[in-house]
């Protein structure tokens, strides 16, 4: 199973602005309130529990049961026989962990979460935090914020690892940009073109868009005297992983996540909390 993880500041913002605070004692704060912590989704589908927590220095560790139901499958051995069947109402939990690092007198913290297969806290924890915490941070409100994504494409573009350019057209009822469309899609429905352009890409135009050059986003998207309406490259990272970004909102989408190596396991093929908290530590150095 894939294991990573996505580093976040942590602030404390003033409400009607002011001065940003000290982190003071919300590390301790947040020990106390991550006691008994339990989330639940509006939907009930998915579930976020606390397990264990762990104070050590500045650092704050924390292990959570991520629940997600609403599937009914059948659990099978290596074999193909059945162990046994899910239904919609039985949720499967995964082991998930964070770790925050808040000195006291900073005005920004660090946060890092655990990404277990493609399953994540980050929602549900902030969502249970941000509740928990009302009226109990002197006037302010905590904020987990990714660092700034786009630096990442930025950095990326320059060492010139851009994989793929993906070329994307939305063609509406009524307003076909495409006509080759027709033999594909019904007349009058919605349909969506992609154009991949793989191999060993230049990135010049792309770092001119970066960049700020107006015009450069109108040269991505033409192609071969066709418009397409979005562009989005696939670019390597330093920790060799993949990322697909919308050169038109860079720094929206999923976080920039870095592999967990060396992890241990435990009988059931979980990683173990000593383990993440070594690992979780070794990403904030």
């Amino acid at each position: 199973m894939s294991q990573r993880a996505s580093v976040y500041t942590v602030r404390l913002r003033p409400r009607g602005g002011g001065t940003q605070a000290p982190l003071g004692g919300l590390r301790d704060l947040l020990a106390a309130e991550l006691a008994g912590f339990v989330e639940t989704s509006d939907d009930g589908r998915r579930s976020l529990r606390v397990v264990q927590t762990q104070v050590d220095g500045d650092d704050l560790f924390v292990v959570l049961q991520h629940g997600e139901a609403g599937v009914a499958a059948e659990i099978v051995d290596a074999a193909g026989a059945v162990r046994l069947e899910r239904t919609p109402d039985d949720a499967q939990l995964v082991r998930c962990a964070c770790l925050f690092r808040l000195p006291a007198e900073a005005e920004q913290g660090l946060l890092a979460l655990h990404v277990n297969d493609g399953r994540g806290p980050t929602e549900l924890l902030e969502a249970g935090l941000r509740k928990r915490l009302a009226g109990k941070l002197a006037g302010a409100t905590l904020e987990l914020d990714r660092p700034d994504e786009e630096d990442a494409l930025r950095e990326a573009v320059a060492a010139n690892r851009v994989e793929k350019v993906k070329l994307v057209k939305i063609d509406r009822p009524g307003d076909r940009g495409f006509a080759a469309v027709d033999k594909w899609v019904a007349t009058g429905a919605a349909a969506r073109v992609e154009l991949d352009v793989g191999g060993r890409i230049e990135p010049t135009l792309i770092g001119r868009h970066l960049a700020g050059d107006q015009k450069a986003f109108a040269e991505i998207v033409e192609f071969a005297g066709l418009t397409f309406d979005q562009a989005k490259v696939q670019v390597r990272l330093e920790d060799d992983s993949r990322r697909l970004f919308d050169l038109s909102h860079p720094d929206e989408g999923r976080p920039v996540t870095h592999e967990l190596s060396a992890l241990e396991v435990d009988a059931g093929g979980e990683p173990t909390p000593e383990s993440l908290r070594q690992a979780l530590q070794a990403l904030l150095q």
